[in-house]
Parts: structure tokens; C-alpha cells; sequence
């Protein structure tokens, strides 16, 4: 009995042992394989005079040099030259080149290449394989991204809905996907696909009316995203489009799309490991959600769980910062 129990007791450390060892490698690791992506605006640490510019990579393949011009947009800012630049792996690089037939304050004529030694969705750090002269290079934000999940109950049930807010300093562009209730031929029902920005406007003002009268059939979540966050969860609603304009979506009730895609969309947040920040609801209480209410209510109790995790994390419209500008400074101030 007693080797038993110590046989167990020693399988016991050496898996305990082995899972912290898996866990500390899966996050040294989690930052290797975690997808970058290059496209925005970056400026250069240091003090030469390639960082007195900044670089916009487009996802074409192309760098546009430009100065800072003052109180402007990045948008506006001085185009000074352009470049092609190519990457060896687009989400896990570990060379670039910059290639121009002409050369320009920040590169000589013909292929500069460097090697990427580090990298994560606001910096990276290349050297110079010849001199070995390194150099980090910093995001500059020029957009910002937000992501809303809202719902509502009611008689025939409710909206709900995923909302991708971006914003440029410039024009917001909003995108939403889920379900909402369609009058068709006298009758109600509940229909998966895009929905107009005015339904979550809707929803956050039967929110208020409940606070005033102590009801609860609301819930709203919105948080903010780094790109990378945004990248991903924006491909999942680009699926979701598609199934839609397809006529292709995975189950013919539109409550069972609607919670499928809600859950598709936190699935794909904090893949990265950069950002530990979002609690998502585990496999049981996603249970638990399920085996206690009917199928129209689960998305509202999906999306209360979730904010019920991530208070702190919530932005209301009071802190929303509606009149956001990309305001860069020259590099060096």
C-alpha cells in the first residue's frame, strides 16, 4: 500500500514538474510563434538620421519614407521616398531586406539586408549581419481598435452582436455581425447576418432604461484590441461574412450561429501571450450556460459572464474616446 501510494505520489511530482516545464516553454515559445505583421507606421530608436523619419509598411510589399510635419495627421506627414521590402516568413520573419535602385537618406542603392533577432506586435530589433549594429524599431499607433459584444433579452428574444469599431483620427469605420429580429410577411424572426450600427445603440438604450427601473436583460462588453487582436478576430468575422453572402452558415438556427460565432470571436483573443488580460469563460461554465437556459438566452449570458470576468477591462461610452487623434510627435521629443 505504502509503494503504492508512493508510486502515485511520485507520478504526481514528476507531472507537476513536467506540466511547469511545458507552461514556462509554451510561453517562451508562445512569443516565437506568435504572428507578427510588419504593415503600419514605425519609427527607429537611436540617433542617426534615418530616425528623424517614419516608415509605413504596406502589406504590398512597400515602405513609404516620410517626415513629421507638426499638428497633422499621420496620414498628412511629408513623403520623403519609398522602398520595397521583402521578409523571409511574413508572420514569423527572421530576415528583411529593403531594396531601391536609387538610394535615399536611409538607404544605399541596390538590397540592405538585416537580420530580425526579435520581435512583438509593438516592436522588433534587426541587425545589421555585417556590423552587427542593432536597432529596435517602435509601433507607431495610427488607428485604434475596439471590440463590443452586446445583447439583449426580450419576449421574442433580442439583438445580439459583435462590433469592431476602428478609428484613424480621420473616419471610424464599424463593422457588426449576429442576430437580430426581422419582420417578414407579418411575422418575427430571428435572422443571423450584418447588423446596423443602430441596434447596439439600441440595446445600450434599453441598458439605461433597466439601471432605471433595477432590470437586467442587457449586456454589454467593450474592450480595446491591439492589432494583432484585431487581425485575428477580424478574420473570423470575414468567415462568418462569407457563410452569410454564401447562404453557408454551419446550423439552420440562427441563435446556435450567433453563440458559435461570439465564442469563435473571444476564442481568438490573447493567442499571442503578449497580453494576459482577457478572462474568457471556461468549457464548463460554457456548460453550465448552456444546460441552464434556452438557446435565444445563451448569448446573453455568454456575453454577462464575460463582462462579469473583465470588469475592469470594460469601456463605457462616458470613457469611449470618441474624438481620438493619431497625434505623433517628431522623433527625438
Amino acid at each position: 500500500m505504502k509503494r503504492t501510494v508512493l508510486l502515485h505520489s511520485l507520478v504526481f511530482i514528476c507531472l507537476a514538474v513536467e506540466c511547469a516545464a511545458f507552461g514556462q516553454d509554451a510561453k517562451t515559445k508562445g512569443k516565437q510563434v506568435c504572428p507578427f505583421s510588419i504593415v503600419g507606421l514605425w519609427r527607429m530608436e537611436g540617433t542617426t538620421e534615418m530616425t528623424r523619419m517614419f516608415f509605413d509598411f504596406s502589406s504590398e510589399g512597400h515602405v513609404t519614407l516620410l517626415g513629421h510635419s507638426a499638428n497633422a495627421l499621420p496620414q498628412d506627414f511629408e513623403m520623403l521616398g519609398s522602398v520595397n521590402y521583402k521578409l523571409d516568413k511574413r508572420t514569423a520573419p527572421k530576415h528583411i531586406e529593403f531594396i531601391t535602385t536609387r538610394g535615399n537618406d536611409a538607404f544605399l542603392p541596390g538590397i540592405t539586408p538585416l537580420d530580425i533577432i526579435e520581435y512583438s506586435d509593438s516592436s522588433f530589433t534587426t541587425r545589421d549581419p555585417a556590423s552587427g549594429q542593432q536597432t529596435r524599431w517602435v509601433r507607431e499607433q495610427m488607428r485604434r481598435y475596439f471590440l463590443t459584444l452586446a445583447a439583449r433579452s426580450g419576449p421574442d428574444s433580442g439583438p445580439a452582436l459583435a462590433m469592431w469599431t476602428v478609428m484613424d483620427g480621420r473616419n471610424t469605420k464599424v463593422d457588426a455581425l449576429g442576430i437580430q429580429m426581422i419582420k417578414d410577411e407579418g411575422k418575427t424572426a430571428p435572422v443571423f447576418g450584418p447588423v446596423p450600427a443602430e441596434i447596439y445603440s439600441q440595446i445600450r438604450e434599453e441598458s439605461e432604461k433597466e439601471k432605471k427601473n433595477n432590470k437586467d436583460e442587457t449586456a454589454i462588453l467593450r474592450f480595446e484590441l491591439t492589432q494583432a487582436e484585431f487581425e485575428k478576430t477580424q478574420k473570423t468575422y470575414q468567415i462568418w461574412d462569407k457563410y452569410v453572402r454564401d447562404r453557408a452558415l454551419p446550423n439552420r438556427d440562427a441563435y446556435l450561429n450567433t453563440m458559435e460565432f461570439l465564442t469563435k470571436v473571444v476564442e481568438g483573443l490573447n493567442q499571442c501571450g503578449e497580453k494576459t488580460r482577457l478572462y474568457k469563460p471556461t468549457l464548463s461554465e460554457q456548460g453550465e450556460i448552456a444546460s441552464r437556459y434556452e438557446t435565444p438566452r445563451r448569448m446573453l449570458e455568454y456575453i454577462r459572464m464575460l463582462r462579469k470576468k473583465n470588469e475592469e477591462l470594460h469601456i463605457s461610452d462616458v470613457e469611449f474616446p470618441w474624438q481620438w487623434r493619431p497625434m505623433i510627435q517628431a522623433p527625438g521629443q
